[in-house]
């Protein structure tokens, strides 16, 4: 049985406390849930002689809402996002795909800011935070910056944060009420598992017309991604059941699965449950949509 190997941990109370130990300690990493760093370690996928733990800064675990933005510190368990009712009544999307992360234990420990920084290509969280169009707050002792979540994800289980900085939240704007959004995952069960594909669309609606659409796949490209082609095809379009069947089925010459990175279903599996799964999910999101605006 492989060990964890020895390092220290250290527990700072304040934003700029773990950065400057984070700047100054070397091999160091920050935790917070620890559910895959920790396994990481074990397994000797990464090496720290220093972890430092973020769970006692406040400010990086509260879900709130100012100035038409939802704001989601980055050490916000699962669990949270399941139970908010802010997120229930303006983003439920992201609380429906918080609920099907692993189980309850791991729901409980394991944060939105771990699962995008682990940067894994099925990360349940990254698809409806894509539709959503977040936005990620990285901090370091040299100030702050933000930048659309897609160029967080930097390759299969890499970012693009440099060393010394941390996320420290995702934001979005709240969703217009003429807007529905969807979430969708195959998994070799029905809990507790990891995805072998997901999808989540968002749309907003002009009577019968696509006004904004955004669609994302997880599990099916190196990253989470938006299918752009997927978007701009919907854009002005009538929806209907015909309609979005035709404009899923461009999803399967539109996807980059790899068996190489997705070792989990074969290439071809992948690209026919990406038409069945965006059709799935923009048939709900229209649905919600039209409910929205009862």
């Amino acid at each position: 049985m492989k060990l964890l190997p020895s390092f220290t941990l250290h527990r700072p109370i304040s934003l700029n406390e773990a950065l400057k130990l984070l700047s100054k300690l070397e091999d160091s990493k920050p935790i917070a849930g620890g559910t895959d760093l920790l396994i990481d370690l074990k397994e000797g996928a990464y090496k720290a002689k220093h972890l430092v733990d973020l769970g006692l800064i406040r400010e990086l675990g509260n879900i709130r809402e100012a100035n038409g933005l939802i704001h989601i510190g980055s050490t916000t368990t699962h669990a949270q996002l399941v139970a908010s009712e802010i997120i229930k009544a303006k983003a439920p999307v992201l609380g429906e795909a918080a609920s099907l992360v692993g189980g309850v234990q791991i729901r409980n420990r394991a944060t939105v800011g771990g699962n995008l920084c682990n940067a894994s290509p099925g990360a349940d969280t990254a698809t409806p935070l894509l539709v959503l169009d977040a936005q990620v707050t990285v901090a370091s002792l040299e100030g702050s910056r933000s930048m659309p979540l897609s160029e967080l994800f930097a390759g299969p289980k890499r970012n693009s944060l440099a060393p010394g900085e941390l996320l420290t939240e995702i934001s979005f704007s709240v969703p217009p009420a003429c807007s529905g959004a969807s979430f969708s995952k195959l998994g070799r069960r029905r809990g507790c598992t990891l995805s072998l594909i997901n999808a989540a669309a968002y749309l907003e609606t002009n009577g019968a017309t696509c006004r904004e659409a955004r669609v994302a796949f997880g599990a099916c490209a190196p990253t989470p991604v938006r299918i752009k082609d997927v978007e701009e095809l919907l854009k002005g379009k009538k929806l209907d059941n015909q309609s979005i069947k035709e404009v899923s089925s461009a999803c399967y010459g539109l996807v980059q699965p790899s068996t190489r990175v997705h070792a989990r279903a074969s290439e071809e599996y992948r690209r026919e449950m990406s038409c069945v799964f965006m059709k799935r999910t923009l048939m709900e999101a229209l649905d919600r949509a039209r409910r929205n605006m009862q």
